[in-house]
């Protein structure tokens, strides 16, 4: 079972009432401005830090009473905490969990609430250093690889998959949740509508021919009238950013490139004028616009 899994629930830590009321109270104020994941990878981490309090704090009752000792003693725990399918956490786990836990300290204490502690026990020194760079975007050799491995693929999703990615530039989770009628005729050109997300904004991303035609004979041959979702998998269900990755590594190591980061599609392929000049909100959208189907 991997790590997250063998977290308890918030109704597993309520022996600690004031501590699991003071957390699920901060994630009902973030809930409010944060999205829906970030929201989850919040609940994940203060969670984990509740377990431990649990484990090895018995004498903290109250958010108020965690101590700079406290945090010391927690990261030695997490970084021995089985990770998602890995005997231990990766330094980015390590990084997000800290990280999250301080803002939650950063936060509550800017907030005014009678909760927080005297003073914010966390540091960003606490923080992991990432032993890896930013990913960069692609270069046009590799794109180019890339785009005949996945040309290549037999399976028709991961040929859809790696090019709507490399040819828009979309974020995966922008890409997993594109509804049926994301495919739009303005004038005489298709565009993809890409609805409000992490990105703030409601766009439109102009799209190749070849994906028009890529994208129909996918969903005439896997997806039936009426589903909600532009690109489900095969049997209905919704992709998820793991099987998204999975599917660009297996299109990479057919062409021979390492692992491949999702942000590394963060620039469309080839390269095409700024995006800022493509993109039309819904305020601004041109009459005529008919829905693909």
């Amino acid at each position: 079972m991997s790590g997250p899994l063998l977290l308890p629930t918030w109704d597993e830590l309520d022996a600690r009432p004031e501590i699991v009321a003071t957390m699920r109270r901060y994630l009902d104020q973030i809930a409010c401005v944060l999205r829906p994941g970030s929201v989850t990878g919040a609940d994940l981490a203060l969670r984990s830090f509740a377990a431990f309090l649990f484990e090895a704090a018995p004498e903290v009752t109250s958010v108020g009473q965690v101590t700079r000792r406290h945090v010391e003693d927690y990261k030695p725990w997490l970084a021995a905490r089985p990770g998602q399918n890995k005997a231990r956490v990766t330094i980015a786990t390590l990084a997000h969990r800290l990280g999250t836990l301080r803002m939650f300290f950063v936060r509550i204490d800017e907030w005014g609430w009678e909760e927080a502690p005297p003073r914010v026990p966390m540091f960003p020194g606490d923080l992991p250093r990432q032993d890896h760079p930013l990913p960069k975007a692609l270069d046009d050799a590799a794109a180019a690889k890339l785009l005949r491995a996945a040309q290549a693929q037999s399976r028709l999703l991961i040929r859809v998959a790696v090019e709507v990615l490399l040819r828009t530039g979309l974020r995966v989770s922008e890409f997993t949740a594109l509804t049926a009628d994301a495919v739009v005729q303005i004038g005489a050109a298709p565009w993809l509508h890409v609805p409000v997300g992490k990105l703030r904004e409601d766009r439109y991303l102009p799209l190749h021919p070849h994906l028009v035609v890529l994208i129909a004979d996918y969903r005439t041959a896997h997806v039936p009238a009426g589903h909600p979702l532009l690109l489900p998998r095969e049997n209905g269900r919704a992709l998820d950013r793991h099987t998204v990755t999975r599917f660009l590594n297996k299109a990479g190591a057919a062409a021979g490139l390492p692992h491949i980061h999702p942000h590394r599609y963060g620039t469309p392929w080839p390269p095409r004028r700024s995006t800022a000049a493509c993109r039309w909100r819904r305020s601004r959208r041109c009459s005529g616009t008919a829905a693909w189907t």
